[in-house]
């Protein structure tokens, strides 16, 4: 989708500035620290941003550790610091202000916050709106869904599901993992309000991660190899449990979880000698999944996508995953899919050579992604179309005068007030007509020249 509003030279030097809220998620339990490495909702943002333009300016709300170099090298990228609780239950209802507030004075503008966390979309609507009397895009993505299905495993998992209301309600737009998690949460709210939601959505499909294949010590047996978190929802203990009658008939193989952090667990595995409860580095991580012989998925009724499975897939490790509509979604007819967990692993475990390898060879991962880009240019073109805001022209004409001019000296040229809502409206129609942002500053300034200005520093 490319908005009709702009023409391609406009598109080319149209700088835009972004804030991304995050949603960490897999935590050092006994360090305290973000894992963001391996953590979905960071390597997500990751790919997303690698398919937006490199010239825009991208502020990401980050937890202390995080390192610049996990990002493009290639994108104008800010890392700032920002106080998650390592609760994922707690971010569901933290909220920061005054950090944004210090982060954007009045002469730094914001024009599109991707917002990982949709709980808290309603405190960055009314920030916006009562801090600058602004309203930028906000692009909602569901990683997770409060729904009955998901609070099955836990009460303390659900509670949230009017805040993620506020969340469509409050953003531009609502993201989820297809078809099958829309109706989750079209569902969950139904059940509260007792009718549908009208409320814009999209779909985002989150793509495989390719890990190191550096060579690191493996055992001589088999590997069954077990890459998803420890808890109630992954079915983790079923796969212990028919793992061990196996191994008590004699089968001779290691299975490997690489979820060492829950500690509650740790004594109960001890009593397996077949298991390995290990992490494993990213740069060797590849080269475990690529000589296991087959990994598996246990997820128990709830789940909306499923990454873990797709990096399986991707660094060359069959996966044999369970036979329900979410996967069916992902992976269609070309799916290993199980009904009797402890017969399948059997098979697979005594697989002819070749046989895992030309199964996996059969699995297709692609699917058509969002175009995030070509949407946020049709929704600033939709709200700045036959607007014509106050002391537009006499702002325009300043820039031209002037060639290279900050915002903060047009506003204190023009008005005796640091908030109105006609200038993000502005901004907009002045970076529609050829004004360039120089991103490369962090206060907003903008000039005449019509070209990508990422480089020019200040």
């Amino acid at each position: 989708m490319q908005s009709n509003l702009f023409p391609p030279k406009i598109i080319s030097g149209f700088n835009l500035r972004v804030l991304i809220y995050m949603n960490p998620l897999v935590v050092d339990k006994v360090a305290k620290t973000f894992l963001y490495e391996k953590d979905s909702g960071f390597l997500y943002m990751r790919q997303l941003i690698n398919k937006l333009p490199p010239n825009w300016k991208y502020y990401i709300l980050v937890p202390k550790g995080v390192k610049r170099e996990f990002f493009s090298k290639i994108h104008n990228i800010k890392l700032v610091r920002y106080d998650y609780s390592t609760s994922i239950h707690q971010n569901r209802y933290h909220f920061n202000r005054n950090i944004l507030a210090d982060l954007f004075p009045y002469g730094t503008d914001i024009d599109v916050i991707i917002n990982n966390q949709p709980e808290v979309t309603a405190n960055l609507y009314a920030f916006f709106q009562n801090q600058r009397r602004e309203k930028p895009i906000i692009i909602n993505y569901y990683h997770w869904i409060d729904c009955p299905e998901s609070a099955t495993y836990g009460d303390e998992l659900s509670g949230y599901i009017w805040r993620q209301i506020d969340g469509a309600l409050n953003g531009t737009i609502s993201m989820f993992h297809g078809e099958y998690a829309k109706r989750l949460f079209d569902k969950s709210i139904e059940s509260k309000i007792g009718k549908n939601l009208d409320y814009r959505y999209g779909f985002f499909y989150p793509e495989a991660t390719k890990f190191g294949d550096e060579p690191m010590e493996l055992p001589k047996e088999k590997i069954i190899l077990f890459n998803h978190r420890l808890n109630n929802s992954t079915g983790w203990k079923e796969v212990v449990e028919k793992c061990a009658q196996m191994h008590q008939a004699g089968y001779e193989f290691k299975l490997w979880l690489t979820d060492d952090q829950n500690l509650k667990e740790k004594e109960y595995l001890l009593q397996f000698q077949f298991i390995i409860n290990k992490k494993v580095p990213f740069e060797n991580y590849g080269y475990l999944m690529k000589n296991s012989c087959f990994s598996i998925c246990n997820t128990q009724g709830y789940a909306t996508w499923n990454m873990a499975v797709m990096d399986c897939v991707l660094n060359g490790c069959l996966p044999i995953i369970p036979d329900n509509e979410l996967y069916h979604y992902m992976f269609g007819r070309d799916g290993v899919y199980w009904r009797d967990l402890e017969q399948s692993i059997i098979i697979y475990l005594s697989a002819p050579e070749g046989l895992n390898t030309a199964l996996l060879s059969e699995i297709d991962l692609s699917k058509d992604s969002f175009n995030l880009e070509g949407f946020i240019l049709e929704e600033i073109g939709s709200r700045v179309f036959d607007k014509d805001p106050a002391k537009y022209e006499e702002v325009k004409q300043y820039i031209i005068d002037n060639g290279r001019v900050k915002k903060s000296a047009f506003v204190n040229e023009y008005w005796d007030f640091h908030a109105n809502s006609n200038f993000q409206l502005i901004r907009w129609k002045l970076l529609m007509e050829g004004i360039i942002d120089d991103t490369g500053s962090h206060e907003t300034i903008y000039r005449i020249k019509l070209s990508l200005c990422v480089e020019d520093k200040e």
